[in-house]
């Protein structure tokens, strides 16, 4: 299965150490999630962006090949530990050292502004992030062998993962700073609602209905003068019919062992943003899907709610993503959950 780095990445930041990370800052939990739900993506869109320019893949390989393997296992710990402190400069720095300083301002200025957390404490929680997000790359580059150019082909690889894991509002921060370069920039398109309607367009033609009118007028005028004895039948208005179309549906059909792959994945709103991830799926004997149960909580840094989705409301089914047809500020009134899902 294709690794998706932003999956891979949030499952490490999960509840219990977004808390952890909240109490350690000082911080409120729910605006440390929002930081990280912003962070990660925007963290491997830089990255993204460094590897297509020259060297910038080697000094990528070189960065990721110098973090300690087992700060993924022990970033919890680290957060309570008298160490804290020289571990968060030291994830910072090596950030601003790979990316470039202005690179690394831009990004953590965005993601405090977006999150709504100052200037330093932005700061503090790249320097937690930065471990994490290279710890993930170093463990992927060991695992498969990667030399520089395969790792830097694995972030390409990435581009629409990232791309959609990008909150809307986040990403209008980012569009003037070439963080976005490397994933193909912010299309406005991408952030306007479905039903949007296309605005009028200007034609060269826009004089040809007002002159069939006046021709018509004048052929009419011009028939009854030439026989002014015969009665003009004036016929009844047509009967106009109204047809309701049924909105599309989409069907989700899956096998009993392509289901299994689809556990852990995430599922998008409507408006592009990441609301929870798969961890049930229902069919029929056709293979069918019924129904899809997602669960929120461990990417947002919020207590676990348990959602059931039905097939009418999924808008489309995307190579490793569902995407609904209700917003995220839809979710607790279309969809029916279920809190404190067990683990």
């Amino acid at each position: 299965m294709t690794t998706n780095l932003v999956s891979t990445i949030t499952q490490v930041l999960n509840s219990d150490v977004v808390a952890r990370i909240a109490s350690s800052l000082g911080l409120d939990k729910a605006k440390v999630g929002r930081a990280i739900q912003a962070g990660v993506p925007g963290l491997l869109a830089a990255l993204t962006s460094l590897v297509s320019k020259p060297a910038g893949a080697s000094a990528l390989l070189k960065t990721v090949s110098q973090q300690d393997p087992s700060v993924l296992s022990s970033l919890a710990s680290t957060l309570g530990a008298s160490g804290k402190s020289a571990f968060i400069d030291r994830g910072a720095n090596t950030l601003s050292s790979l990316l470039g300083s202005t690179t690394m301002s831009a990004l953590t200025n965005s993601i405090g502004r977006y999150a709504g957390v100052g200037a330093e404490s932005s700061k503090s929680l790249m320097g937690l992030l930065g471990p994490v997000v290279l710890g993930v790359l170093g463990q992927q580059q060991r695992t498969q062998g990667l030399d520089a150019a395969a790792l830097g082909g694995l972030l390409a690889s990435q581009k629409d993962n990232i791309s959609r894991a990008l909150p809307a509002g986040f990403a209008e921060h980012l569009k003037d700073t070439g963080i976005l370069d490397g994933i193909g920039g912010v299309k406005a398109s991408s952030f306007k609602p479905a039903y949007a309607k296309p605005q009028p367009t200007s034609s060269n033609l826009g004089w040809v209905l007002p002159a069939l009118g006046i021709l018509a007028v004048g052929a009419l005028a011009w028939y009854l003068l030439r026989n002014p004895t015969k009665e003009v039948a004036t016929l009844p208005p047509a009967k106009i019919e109204s047809r309701t179309t049924a909105p599309n549906r989409v069907t989700f059909t899956v096998t009993a062992d392509e289901a299994k792959n689809w556990i852990a994945k995430p599922v998008y709103s409507s408006d592009n943003r990441k609301i929870g991830e798969i961890v049930e799926i229902n069919r029929d004997p056709n293979n069918n899907v019924t129904e899809v149960f997602m669960d929120t909580g461990s990417f947002l840094g919020i207590g676990a709610t348990r959602y059931r989705i039905t097939s009418d409301q999924i808008q489309e089914v995307k190579p490793d993503a569902l995407m609904l047809t209700i917003k995220e500020s839809e979710v607790t009134k279309e969809l029916q959950g279920t809190k404190n899902q067990p683990q």
